[in-house]
This record gives C-alpha cells, structure tokens and sequence, in this order.
C-alpha cells in the first residue's frame, strides 16, 4: 500500500510541474489621430495654429483614453527633426504618463513638409526599427512601417516573440486624388507583398483621406491578390461614406467643426470617414497570439448624432466628457480613431514543444524547435504542405543526437509553404507541433518603367534579391507578344534600355518580367 501511495504522490507532482505554467492575456490599446499641422507657428491669418494650448487638448485627450499603449500621430511638422522625440514628448506625452513613453524613429524620404510618427508604452512593447515602405510621391508624408514586439513575460523562456507591425499612412487629400490615393497604397502593398512571407500581426492606420471603400486604395488593402497581407475593417463598416455620411454616423472622422476656431483647418462639418485603423487577417482572427476585441472600435467623440454639423453643434455630445469635446474641436479638423486587442498566450500542452517557428535563413525555410518534456525522444519527423491539410515527411531526425533545427534546403517553390513537425516518443506515441507558414522572398522586389507613356524608348527598372536570368515581354490588350528579350539580373537594381519599344503603335500595353515561376507586371502606355 505505501508503494502506491509514493507512486501516486510522485505522479500528482509531476502533472503539477507539467501544468504549472499558465496561459497568459494583456490588453492593449491602439490610437490614431491626424494632428493637424502641429508645430507650425502661428500666422496673422491662423491665430490658433501654433497655440500652446494645444498641447493641453491632446494631453487632455489621450489621458481620456487612459493613455494608450500605441499612439501613432499623422501630419505634424516635419521641422526640427526632433520635434517628436523632443518637443512632443516633454509637452504632451510625459504630460499624460510620465516616463512611459518612447517615440520610433520615422524617415521623411520624400520630402515632404508634413511627417508621421509612433509612440508607444515601454513597459509593454520594445522597439525593433523603422522600414520606408513607400516614399515615392513629395505631396505625401512617407509611409513607415514600425515594428514592435510585446514584452511577454515568458519572453525568456519560450524566446517566441510576439510582433506588432504598424503602418502609419497619410494619403493624398481630396475628391480628385483618388488615383494618386492608388499609387500611394498600390506601392506601400507591393513592397509589402515583395517582403512579408508568412502571416503576420499587421495594423495599416492614419488618414487614408478615402471617399468611399471602393476607392482603388481601398480595395488594394482590403481585397489585395496576396491574401497574405490582407487588411480588414474591423467594424466592417464599408460603403459610400462620402454619399451616404448618414449612414455611416457612428463612423465619420472629419470635419469636427462648422466654424473655424483660428488654425484655418477645414469647416466641411461631419461628412467624411477619413481616418481607419485596418487589421491584417492573424489579428482579425488571432492565429497570431494578438485578436482585435470585438465592438472596440471607437471615433473618439463620435455619438452618431452631428452628420453635417460640428461635434459642439446642438443636439448636446454627449459621447465624451465637455472638457474632452471642447479638446478635440479645437485640437484637429479629425476625430481620432481607437480599438483594443487581445495578447493570447496560452498555456503549453503538458508534453510536447515549448515553441516552433520557421524563418528564412539565405531565403530558405529556417525551422527551429524545442520539446516540452524530459522523456526520450526517438525522432523529429519534418513534415512540409503547400495547403496547411494534406503534410509530406520531407526529413527525419534522430531524437538521440540533439539537433532541433533543420534547413530546407532543397526547397524551391516561391508560394507560401507550411511546416509542422512530428515528435515520436520511445515509448510509441507521439506529439504535433502547431503548424507554421513561411513564404521565400520574391527574386524581384521592384518593378517600374520610364519615362510613362513612354515615346522612341524606355528604360525598365528591375530590382532583383540575386543573381538570375530574367524574361521580358510586353503584350497589347490583345494578349499578343509585342517583343520578347532575356536579361541578366544582378543582385540589386538593373536598368534595362528598351529601344524597340519605338515599333510599337499607340496604346496601353503590358510588361511582364518572369524569374523561373515568378511573374511581376507592370501598365505603361506608349505615345
């Protein structure tokens, strides 16, 4: 009988240790607001403009929101540089939680007078850096891309870090810019699409200045031919927001004001949903350890109840404090924009792995694992797919030797794969790894010609990540081959000269560069 019980005491123990690690949850808030020329002085014309007081709205405003985890600000003074890191942190963030924030770098590539920036709580994210992911037009500030990582308490152990990716945008303005809109966000999704290879924790916000969600810009972001690097809205409030405002009420961003308080912003009234905070498909359904909180969407002073008028226009706003409403008349012509998401670390299975993940290692799957028990191990099954049901073991391991990573070397497909790994026990059985997805960097990241519409000749700029022969061809509206010629590619930029482009008559045409199974293409249009 005492045998027994030592046995069962010994047993109770160690399912203990085996659970004693918990599934984890944190919430964490996300805000973004068009900042409305702040940091410019003021002028004769714009008595408020540069008004100090200012900094008091936005602090009054953000401590409203309890100060949120990630800021992000658009349309600030691109002068001084350290306007952000300096002026704006002393005044409004260490106003609002001192010694909480930190700012990340932003880049003005452009040119631009006007820049966007981040901030975010240093107690819950670190910093890895800064990526221009478009910067091609000088009317706009340049659209970065900062990456964040949460600050997980099992961070050392699991060495699983959980990415945010924020991408800050301020799109061109006006009913007439919509094609420009396209071009903006068209080359924003095409750097994502050439550098994003597997699913990911992606947040896409700011003032995207759109009339309505058909708009090209939009659609890019919401129904891209990459689903890899789909957005969302998370209300899914889409429409004519411009032709329709009152069925959009709770929605609208700009104008808060009927009358011009002094900074000379706009006085459209409440007619226009601008400003979005657009989640990437992990986050909608939280695949990534990060979930959007269902109905925390907010417009922060927003009652639905001022379609056509200003927020301070009678029927009374109620929707937030009096202090905070006179804040957000006379801060910006926007509404800022504000949700929530979930972190989800769950518990790990009593046995199994501790962690799994796949990175490119010389644009090669890179898998590396760690089990979650003590018992012996007699293989590591590799197993790969390339539609995340039906798996092929590519690879077995021996479990003696102690090796927990593998290089796919012999992998050459450029769409998204997916990996998983099978643990076999002495003992017969067996344990799954969660299944992780990696997509090999495209050879060609960049695609453009020059001069557009092109005349007696053109130049075809192709960025390439190696060295690689490459097919050009370029095909009327008819679908028929106009000219065909092979190119050696570099690693890095290539300019091909296209002198024959010259033969050809008037009209639309279609270039298309294909590197083994990868096919770019690109519009031009010869005079």
């Amino acid at each position: 009988m005492r045998r027994i019980i030592i046995s069962f005491v010994f047993l109770l123990g160690t399912v203990t240790s085996l659970f004693a690690q918990q599934s984890f949850k944190d919430t964490v808030s996300v805000f973004t607001y068009n900042i409305n020329n702040y940091g410019y002085a003021s002028t004769s014309g714009c008595p408020t403009e540069g008004s100090p007081l200012k900094n008091g709205y936005l602090a009054t405003i953000l401590k409203y929101k309890k100060a949120p985890d990630v800021v992000c600000f658009e349309k600030f003074s691109g002068s001084p540089k350290t306007l952000a890191s300096d002026s704006m942190q002393r005044s409004i963030m260490d106003s609002v939680c001192k010694g909480c924030y930190a700012n990340t770098l932003y880049t003005n590539v452009s040119g631009y007078k006007k820049v966007n920036t981040l901030y975010y709580k240093t107690a819950k994210f670190g910093y890895v850096g800064t990526t221009t992911i478009y910067s091609g037009d000088n009317s706009i500030s340049d659209i970065n891309l900062h990456k964040l990582y949460y600050k997980s308490p099992s961070l050392a152990t699991t060495k699983d870090t959980i990415f945010l990716n924020v991408i800050v945008v301020h799109d061109a303005s006006g009913s007439s810019g919509a094609s420009q809109r396209a071009t903006e966000i068209g080359g924003a999704m095409s750097w994502l699409s050439s550098h994003v290879t597997s699913a990911g924790n992606y947040i896409m916000l700011g003032d995207f200045n759109t009339q309505n969600s058909n708009e090209a810009c939009f659609q890019a972001m919401i129904k891209p031919a990459d689903t890899l690097i789909q957005f969302n809205d998370p209300p899914n409030q889409l429409g004519d927001w411009a032709g329709s405002p009152q069925s959009f009420a709770k929605y609208l961003t700009q104008s808060t004001r009927r009358v011009d308080p002094g900074d000379c912003a706009s006085t459209n009234t409440m007619l226009a949903r601008f400003d979005h905070i657009l989640c990437a498909n992990p986050i909608m359904r939280g695949t990534r350890n990060v979930r959007y909180l269902p109905n925390t969407f907010e417009v922060v002073g927003q009652d639905g109840l001022h379609t056509g008028i200003g927020i301070n226009d009678a029927p009374t706003n109620t929707s937030v404090p009096a202090n905070v409403l006179n804040s957000l008349y006379q801060m910006s012509e926007h509404l800022p924009v504000y949700l929530q998401l979930e972190i989800n670390i769950p518990a790990p299975l009593p046995l199994g792995f501790t962690y799994f993940k796949v990175s490119l290692q010389n644009n090669k799957p890179y898998l590396q694992w760690l089990k979650d028990n003590k018992g012996p191990v007699t293989a590591y099954e590799i197993e790969r797919s390339t539609d995340g049901v039906v798996f092929t073991t590519i690879q077995t391991i021996d479990g003696n030797k102690g090796v927990t990573n593998y290089l796919d070397a012999d992998f050459s497909g450029k769409s998204l794969v997916y990996y998983r790994i099978k643990e076999v026990l002495q003992s017969g059985g067996f344990f799954y790894s969660h299944i992780e997805t990696i997509r090999p960097i495209k050879a060609i990241t960049q695609l453009s010609v020059y001069p557009n519409p092109a005349n007696s000749s053109m130049a075809i700029s192709i960025q390439s990540t190696a060295t690689d022969v490459a097919t050009v061809t370029i095909h009327n509206t008819l679908g028929q081959t106009c000219l065909r010629q092979q190119v050696q590619l570099q690693e890095g930029n290539n300019a091909v000269p296209t002198q024959q482009v010259a033969k050809l008559a008037k009209g639309v045409y279609t270039l298309k560069v294909q590197v083994r199974d990868l096919v770019e293409t690109k519009i031009f249009v010869k005079d």
